[in-house]
């Protein structure tokens, strides 16, 4: 998926070749390293018009490829498809608006009859023309051509340049023949005259020079020697200037350069020095003085538009059309780097310093996207294009000779200043640290390892790679291993991180993934490993050393028609293969960085096309949005109309079409597949086989194979298990009838287990009856004590417990269970637990001789004891149910139960073990809950020694 930033403008375009003629202004413009210039035109500050491209001067001559001498546009174009200089030269008339074209014979060979166009005369052309003398020499001469003819001005020289012309003549530079030296002539159009103005020892200028419609001449300090153009025999004339800055000389204003921090600052003043010097507040690039002899330049100020300005007695005019707006053209966005899906870009056309932008890539259902690019950083001097790295909020610039890091837009740290910048390349940055290849004879064969943060460095081996706050190295153990080590750049610490049978070249490191460009001496084949896996994979190195990223592999491929392509291939994903992303552009210039980048902590790479936009394409595997994963366990297709179907959901950031495959252990039973235009993977399942059949009740396997809609790239393959059950879930519930028959306290054990398959968990509940005030007693609402618990047992009255026991309280507990489906179950019937009432409470009445004994093993800790025959114990008994708790022993005596007067049960307590906390007689009372008056009356024993009766609890159920 591909994102575009449209071609940036400059913020203040460049002009240069300033010309103008009257009302009339045109000049050059190249905003991009990668363009040819093109002309503009604006005639009384009107709305300039683009002239079309010009011809390239390249070959470093002086070539003016547009200009306008007396109302004449003269528009230097190029058909050669290598770019080359001019074939022909357009005039245009603005008077008349006819125009007429004048061939120029060029021949980049440079034989004889090669022309070079150097400039305008007006309705004519200057053109070199080489030729061979008598002597056969090889020699050129400069020719006046016009529509009438070619006329010859100079000859017998090896290359001329223009330095200025009108109409009228032209200031020449003259490279004389062999050894002969450097000659500034002006020559007379009309006479053919011509006068020596200076011989320079070099091609270098003079300071400066004069050439206006009245006069011509040279600047040397404050000493003007000049010429009138109208008598040029007649000699010069010597002229002090009010300053030895001056270089440019119109009829009526002197200007001159000073180097500021922010680029040429310009001082002018009037010629006669009526007006004092003045720096005209702004930046100022070309300055031209045309044939109507009024002053021009190209001024930059923060507060305005770029514009052509004249100047006027030392001052900017402000007259209407004495201003010609700079159309903003396509800025020099040809240094691009990537982290983290943060594309930064340097545009060093913007007035004399340069910005760098920065723009967010993302990538979701709708596609691949970018954010507006906005400002990072401003910069004055360096080539940033050259050096530009990214690394997380950090950026890498060059300034002023010195490698600086900025964090979001701020330096940080301490600038790395090389002996020799231009001799440097940075290998490897990670926001902390760089990995600097100098050219060095003391420590050949290293890197610099340079700290941001310190400014402290230290040679380590070259190949060495950066990752992770760790410095990667390669070490030779033995005859043909070798092992790749890990340093702590904060700690020091070293480890092995695997190891490798090659001379490893070109280390590079992402999480678990370890790239060796070529492995092997003169190796063209790289290794691709993982780390704690026994992978090994060889990667083409062939064309352009690969790359690794995080998760994705970069390699290049070669085509005799596309040239060199880049491909990403997503890492760790089974069926991924190489996918291609783009066709590399080729560099700006020279001088320039490639036009490509690859983030290498993010599956994104851009490059910019010749038309100035610049294009990000998402490299990665589509990825789940966890937090909308929505996946049920199980589903129960038995018709009830709840989880009748089992309905996931994955959310993929992009569109993906998808196959879901459902097993029974390995017998494949289901298969789902569809598109997800949106990205949401929806499949349903209700329940049944690939042949419409009913799938059996049980746990199924299901694993989900996705890939991009739009480019193939599969995702990691997803798996786990879902649960068809059709029988509703069934808990079962168990508890003591007394508390007494578990344990010496009020606490209550309580179990439960599953009747049904699946169950994963259970809800636990308890009710319990209590008596008003006015003596009815209600059973309470049902209460959770457990939920979703997947534990089986709990103890009732512990800590944590929802209630503490009473005496005398009957408590209900039921359960139910949820199962692997997502059924719920329904509540089991009750069982119920009784609290007995101990023999110490206020609510038994002992009659006749008992005595109370300290038992550790009865319920509380006392038995209330009697031999005595007839002693008797009363209570009132308002439940359902009777149950007396005794301690059984081998003295064991008698009693009788009385309810309501009627004897209705004797109980023997006679045991040959002892035996403690024993229901030893159980008796109903009804089935509603009524009052009763009951007692025991101890009897005589059944034989000598068993007559003692050991009583520890009653308890009533309720």
């Amino acid at each position: 998926m591909t994102t575009s930033l449209p071609a940036r403008n400059t913020s203040a375009p460049s002009a240069d070749e300033v010309s103008g003629s009257g009302r009339a202004v045109v000049w050059e413009q190249k905003t991009s390293a990668d363009r040819l210039p093109h002309g503009w035109l604006s005639v009384s500050g009107g709305t300039p018009q683009n002239l079309g491209a010009l011809a390239d001067n390249s070959e470093g001559v002086s070539v003016r490829t547009v200009s306008v001498q007396n109302s004449v546009v003269a528009i230097a174009t190029s058909t050669n498809p290598n770019g080359a200089l001019a074939d022909h030269v357009t005039l245009r008339h603005l008077d008349t608006d006819q125009q007429e074209t004048l061939a120029v014979a060029y021949d980049s060979s440079g034989a004889a009859g090669d022309e070079r166009y150097r400039a305008q005369a007006g309705d004519g052309i200057l053109v070199q023309q080489s030729y061979y003398d008598a002597d056969s020499a090889y020699r050129v001469r400069l020719v006046l051509r016009t529509s009438q003819g070619d006329r010859v001005l100079f000859s017998d020289d090896e290359q001329y340049e223009v330095l200025a012309s009108d109409a009228e003549g032209a200031l020449v530079l003259r490279r004389t023949a062999p050894g002969w030296g450097y000659r500034i002539d002006y020559v007379d159009f009309a006479s053919g005259a011509s006068v020596t103005v200076a011989e320079p020892d070099t091609g270098e200028l003079p300071q400066g020079l004069e050439f206006t419609p009245s006069h011509f001449g040279a600047i040397d300090g404050a000493t003007l020697t000049e010429w009138r153009r109208s008598a040029p025999g007649e000699g010069p004339a010597t002229v002090t200037l009010p300053t030895d800055k001056a270089r440019w000389i119109s009829d009526d204003t002197l200007a001159w350069y000073a180097w500021s921090a922010d680029g040429n600052e310009l001082y002018a003043m009037s010629r006669d020095g009526s007006t004092p010097a003045a720096d005209l507040d702004g930046t100022f690039g070309d300055i031209s003085v045309g044939d109507d002899g009024r002053m021009r330049a190209a001024l930059y100020r923060p507060d305005v538009d770029a514009a052509v300005q004249t100047l006027t007695d030392g001052r900017v005019s402000t007259a209407d059309g004495d201003a010609s707006a700079i159309p903003a053209g396509l800025a020099r966005l040809d240094a691009l780097a990537l982290s983290g899906g943060t594309l930064y870009t340097a545009d060093d056309s913007s007035r004399r310093t340069g910005v760098l932008l920065s723009s967010a890539l993302t990538v979701g259902p709708s596609g691949a996207s970018a954010t507006a690019p906005s400002r990072v950083l401003a910069y004055s001097t360096g080539t940033v294009h050259q050096t530009l790295a990214a690394a997380g909020n950090r950026v890498l610039v060059e300034q002023g000779g010195a490698y600086e890091v900025y964090d979001k837009g701020t330096p940080t740290g301490v600038p790395l200043q090389p002996s020799d910048i231009s001799a440097d390349q940075v290998v490897d940055f990670d926001g902390g640290h760089l990995l600097l290849s100098d050219k060095t004879t003391v420590y050949n064969g290293t890197l610099l390892l340079y700290t941001v943060a310190t400014g402290a460095s230290e040679r380590v081996p070259t190949g060495s790679a950066l990752y992770g706050g760790a410095l990667y190295t390669s070490v030779k153990d033995a005859t043909s291993s070798w092992s790749i080590r890990r340093t702590d750049l904060t700690t020091g610490t070293t480890s092995t991180v695997t190891t490798v049978d090659c001379l490893p070249g070109g280390l590079q490191v992402r999480g678990s993934w370890i790239l060796l460009t070529t492995c092997g001496a003169a190796s063209t084949q790289g290794l691709l490993l993982k780390t704690g896996t026994t992978t090994r994979t060889t990667v083409d190195s062939s064309v352009e050393a690969p790359i690794l990223g995080t998760g994705v592999l970069y390699t290049f491929t070669k085509d005799a028609a596309a040239g060199i392509t880049l491909n990403a291939q997503v890492l760790g994903v089974n069926g991924a293969t190489a996918q291609a992303l783009f066709a590399l552009p080729g560099r700006a210039d020279t001088a320039a960085a490639q036009r490509w980048a690859v983030d290498r902590e993010a599956p994104w790479a851009a490059w910019m096309g010749d038309d100035g936009v610049t294009h990000a394409v998402w490299a990665g595997a589509p990825s789940t949005v966890s937090a909308s994963v929505s996946v049920p366990a199980g589903f129960s297709p038995n018709g009830d109309g709840s989880s009748d179907t089992w309905a996931p959901v994955w959310t993929y950031n992009r569109p993906v079409t998808w196959t879901l495959t459902l097993k029974s252990g390995s017998a494949q039973v289901r298969t789902l597949t569809a598109t997800a235009s949106s990205g949401s993977v929806a499949p349903v399942w209700n329940g049944r086989n690939d042949a419409g059949g009913t799938a059996a009740e049980g746990t199924y396997t299901w694993t989900l194979a996705v890939k991009d809609a739009a480019t193939g790239v599969p995702a990691a393959d997803i798996s786990g298990k879902v649960a068809l059950r059709r029988t509703v879930p069934a808990a079962s519930v168990t508890a003591p009838a007394l508390a007494s028959d578990a344990s010496t306290r009020a606490v209550i054990p309580v179990s439960w287990a599953a009747k049904t398959a699946g169950v994963t968990s259970y809800d636990v509940g308890w009710r319990v009856a209590t008596r008003s005030g006015t003596g009815a007693w209600t059973l309470g609402p049902l209460k959770t004590w457990r939920s979703g618990t997947t534990t089986k047992s709990g103890s009732f009255g512990s800590l944590g417990s929802p209630a503490t026991p009473q005496p005398g309280l009957t408590y209900r507990f039921y359960a139910r269970a949820h199962d692997d489906a997502g059924q719920t179950g329904a509540w089991t019937a009750a069982v119920t637990s009784g609290v007995p009432v101990d023999d110490r409470s206020s609510a038994l009445s002992f009659r006749g001789t008992w005595a109370s004994s300290s038992v550790a093993s009865a319920w509380s800790g006392t038995e209330r004891v009697s031999a005595t025959k007839g002693a008797t114990v009363s209570f009132t008994a308002d439940g359902t149910k009777l149950r007396i708790v005794a301690t059984r022993k081998s003295d064991g005596g008698r009693f009788a139960v009385v309810v309501d007067g009627v004897t209705v049960g004797t109980v023997n307590t006679y045991a040959s073990t002892t035996a403690y906390r024993k229901a030893v007689f159980t008796y109903t009372l009804g089935t509603k809950i009524t009052t009763h008056k009951a007692q025991l009356k101890v009897l005589a024993g059944s034989a000598r020694g068993r007559s003692t009766v050991h009583l520890d609890a009653v308890m009533v159920t309720r």
